[in-house]
Parts: C-alpha cells; sequence; structure tokens
C-alpha cells in the first residue's frame, strides 16, 4: 500500500515537472517568434525549433534558471536558515539531553529507513512549532526543527515529524520543489516583462499572435502556477506523511504531532514572526488556509487514519 501510494505521487510530481518545463519553453519561444517577427505561429515554431533561426531569449532564460538553480543548490543553507538563530546539532558528539534525544531518534529513523548517510540535523531558536527538510543530494541534506516543536511534542512525535523531513529527503521531492520554485517565478517574470519589447504594433501576423497569447499567459500563468504549486506541494506532503508512518510503524504519532502544530497555530499568531519566505512552502504546516501549499490538516489525518 505505502509503495503504491508513493508511486501514485511521485508520478503526480514528474507531470507536474514536465508542465512546468513546456510552459516555460513555450514562453521563451513565443518571445523569440515575436522577435523574429514571424509571418505565422506555426512558421515561427518551425524556425525555432529547427534551429534555422536561434532561439536566443529561450536559452538565456533557461541558462539564467539553471544559474539561479545551481546557486541554489550552493547556497541553501544560509538561504533557508537566515533571519534565525540556529545551531546544528553533533549527532556523535550530543551535550545536552535534548540533543541526545534529538541525536538518537534521527539514527533510530536513518537505520530503519536503510539509508546509507545521516542528514546534517539544526535546532533553530523560534516561538512556533515547524520543521523542513532541504538539501539537493544525500551529501548536504538537512533537517531543522524550531525548538517549540521540541519542546511541546512527545519524543515519539517529535521522531514522527523527524521522520516526515527524513521521507521528504529520500522521495528526492525537495529538488524537485526547489526547482519549480524557480522556473515559476522566473517563468512569471520573462512573460510579464519581455513582451513590453517588442510593442511594435507593425509586427507580421505571426508575432503579433504571439504577442496576444503573452498578454493572455500573463492573466493566466499566476493563477496556473499556484495551481501546479499546490498540487505539487500537497502530493509531497501526502507522500511524506506516508513516509513517516511506514518509518515509525505507526500513524499515531504523526496524527498527534499535527494535531498539536495545528492548535499551536490556532492559537497564536507566530506564523507572522517568521521573517524568512524562502521556508514557507518546505514547513511542514502551514498557517494560511486560502491557496496553501499544504493539504488541510484533516485530510492529511484523514488518509494517515486510513492507511
Amino acid at each position: 500500500m505505502f509503495d503504491k501510494i508513493i508511486a501514485q505521487n511521485q508520478l503526480k510530481t514528474k507531470i507536474v515537472i514536465v508542465i512546468y518545463i513546456a510552459i516555460f519553453l513555450l514562453v521563451g519561444l513565443l518571445l523569440d517568434i515575436i522577435r523574429i517577427n514571424a509571418t505565422s505561429l506555426s512558421y515561427g515554431f518551425y524556425m525555432l525549433l529547427t534551429f534555422k533561426e536561434v532561439p536566443i531569449i529561450t536559452m538565456i532564460s533557461s541558462l539564467i534558471a539553471c544559474g539561479i538553480i545551481w546557486y541554489s543548490i550552493n547556497n541553501f543553507k544560509g538561504i533557508l536558515l537566515g533571519g534565525t538563530e540556529y545551531k546544528e546539532i553533533d549527532i556523535d558528539n550530543p551535550k545536552t539531553k535534548q540533543e541526545r534525544d534529538l541525536s538518537c531518534m534521527l539514527k533510530e529513523l536513518v537505520r530503519e529507513a536503510r539509508i546509507d548517510f545521516t542528514p546534517k540535523l539544526y535546532l533553530m531558536e523560534a516561538p512556533y512549532m515547524n520543521a523542513f527538510a532541504s538539501g539537493w543530494s544525500k551529501e548536504n541534506s538537512l533537517i531543522a526543527l524550531t525548538s517549540a516543536l521540541v519542546q511541546n511534542l512527545t519524543y515519539e512525535e517529535t521522531k514522527a515529524v523527524m521522520a516526515h523531513e527524513l521521507s521528504h529527503i529520500r522521495h528526492g521531492d525537495i529538488r524537485l520543489t526547489l526547482m519549480v520554485g524557480i522556473l515559476s517565478n522566473i517563468m512569471l517574470l520573462v512573460a510579464n516583462y519581455g513582451v513590453m519589447f517588442f510593442m511594435d504594433s507593425r509586427r507580421e501576423g505571426g508575432a503579433r499572435n504571439a504577442r496576444m497569447i503573452l498578454l493572455v499567459l500573463q492573466f493566466v500563468l499566476p493563477l496556473l502556477t499556484i495551481v501546479l504549486q499546490m498540487f505539487l506541494s500537497r502530493s509531497r506532503e501526502y507522500m511524506a506523511d506516508s513516509g513517516a508512518s511506514y518509518l515509525m510503524g505507526d500513524s499515531k504519532p504523526m496524527i498527534n504531532a499535527l494535531q498539536k502544530i495545528s492548535n499551536n497555530y490556532r492559537q497564536s499568531d507566530y506564523s507572522l514572526v517568521d521573517n524568512n519566505p524562502t521556508r514557507s512552502a518546505l514547513y511542514i504546516f502551514s498557517a494560511k488556509e486560502i491557496f496553501s501549499t499544504h493539504p488541510s490538516i484533516e485530510n492529511r489525518i484523514r488518509a494517515l487514519m486510513s492507511r
């Protein structure tokens, strides 16, 4: 059952990635059609896809996306942990009982997961209960827990949250989320501002049609990216919840942890404290209800209870 759920969600994730890349390339090609002043859309696509005309804008935007992804990969720890006081826990040499407990949890989960690496473990000083995982590969993966979460959950509940985050790393969905976030922002910028460089109304029919499509996309793409990001992020949360239940051998600790985290946000306004928006899509819980990247707690608990 677990393997089937993971396979289904991974397929959904791959579909979303393909859609994103296709839209990203389409926006670039439409701008190139305007640039070469094509007589028709079909002629413009033919000239660009056969490289009879070099798709300069498409290539430049793709290179920029790759460059930003490369920068994010090499600086993700500072980007995600920035703005908060934090410390790395040396799991082989813990100094306090809290550090010993957290180190023990992670070692137990790594053994249960039968993986050949151990993510770095960070404790963030924060008054809100949350956690996230990041990393492009097993060599630079990390798990971060807030101090409020560790203080307010039981040993088993904290371990379940850690299992959830370790599952994100095991499933490889973090790198996909990172790539999609970057592609979304660049795609919207290219669509919104690229067309402004080609305002000349005396262009050929194909170029005019391409410009009209881009003008429509300026309104459609923001909504589409929100829907796709929600779909992708919600799929990965269900996957990680399933992974946590699998590693724990029981869904109850994960259910209890989600309920406590949700109640903590419901009773407080701590969501406004976090001044680093780059972490929001990675957190185990999102306090926002409308257009949240996370499925509702009720749906997540219902899914966990059905396993």
